[in-house]
């Protein structure tokens, strides 16, 4: 390195600085990386134990029902699986609304870094 560039004891410590921040930035990219995957995990795993446990529940006893169209499915004993179906879309629209918050945090908290 020669005489003209050197840095001066300010430039050392703003590069320190920088350096620090985009640490801390990747290191919080991680943890919401992780965040989200173990919560899809999560509601997966929830969704195909519900799928395996509703079925064979031994006390599961079929509606009652009247000759109206949604009899079909009360008549068919697949309630069980319509359960699941919507427990499934219900765990999937809370993952996704969870998914949006934590990435609205996440830029907040990059827009107050800077």
């Amino acid at each position: 390195m020669g005489a003209n560039t050197m840095r001066t004891n300010e430039e050392r410590i703003a590069a320190m600085h920088a350096r620090a921040a985009e640490l801390n930035r990747t290191q919080r990219a991680r943890k919401v990386r992780i965040m989200q995957v173990s919560g899809a995990l999560f509601a997966c795993a929830a969704t195909i134990m519900l799928a395996i446990f509703i079925p064979h529940i031994e006390d599961y006893e079929q509606v009652p029902y009247s000759e109206s169209t949604g009899s079909v499915f009360a008549d068919s004993g697949s309630l069980g699986y319509i359960v699941v179906a919507i427990i499934a879309f219900l765990l999937g629209t809370a993952l996704t609304m969870f998914c949006y918050r934590l990435r609205e945090w996440r830029d907040r908290k990059d827009k107050e870094e800077f």
